[in-house]
């Protein structure tokens, strides 16, 4: 019997454990969005409501948070970025996952399907090139970034 070891996060990655309630927040929400002109005078009385957990944690079962910890996705993800990842996602062409080849480490890596190989967005960094042979793990797709201004 051959057991394997699961691979961990890299140190590229921190998991960030949420709970749920059964309570749900809503924020105030423009649904006209904001100008970076001269707004109307009438559109600061359009609002609606927005449950952020509605949105972005549609299904918390297969949903987790991740924080950024390394810069090899740079600039599309930086350090202290939070990413939610959606673990019932099929990873696509282009999507950035957690992936893991051959046991490594999990990473957030760009998937490029084509030229078979995951791609670090910052060019200081090798893309890692999957043979044919190799086993790709990946625990979810990136669908949505919480960055702090």
């Amino acid at each position: 019997m051959k057991i394997v070891k699961a691979p961990k996060l890299s140190t590229e990655l921190e998991n960030l454990p949420f709970k749920k309630s059964g309570e749900k927040v809503y924020v105030k929400y423009y649904s006209e969005g904001v100008q970076a002109g001269f707004p109307s005078p009438a559109e600061d009385f359009i609002e609606d409501r927005l449950s952020l957990d509605k949105r972005y944690l549609k299904n918390p079962d297969a949903t987790y948070l991740v924080r950024v910890k390394g810069n090899s996705m740079s600039p599309t993800l930086e350090v202290g970025d939070i990413l939610i990842v959606k673990s019932d996602v099929e990873l696509s062409d282009n999507d950035i996952g957690i992936i893991s080849v051959n046991n490594t480490d999990f990473t957030a890596k760009r998937f490029d399907k084509v030229n078979q190989c995951l791609v670090a967005d910052n060019k200081d960094f090798e893309s890692i090139p999957i043979d044919k042979d190799d086993t790709l793990v990946c625990l979810g797709v990136v669908k949505h970034i919480i960055r702090d201004l």
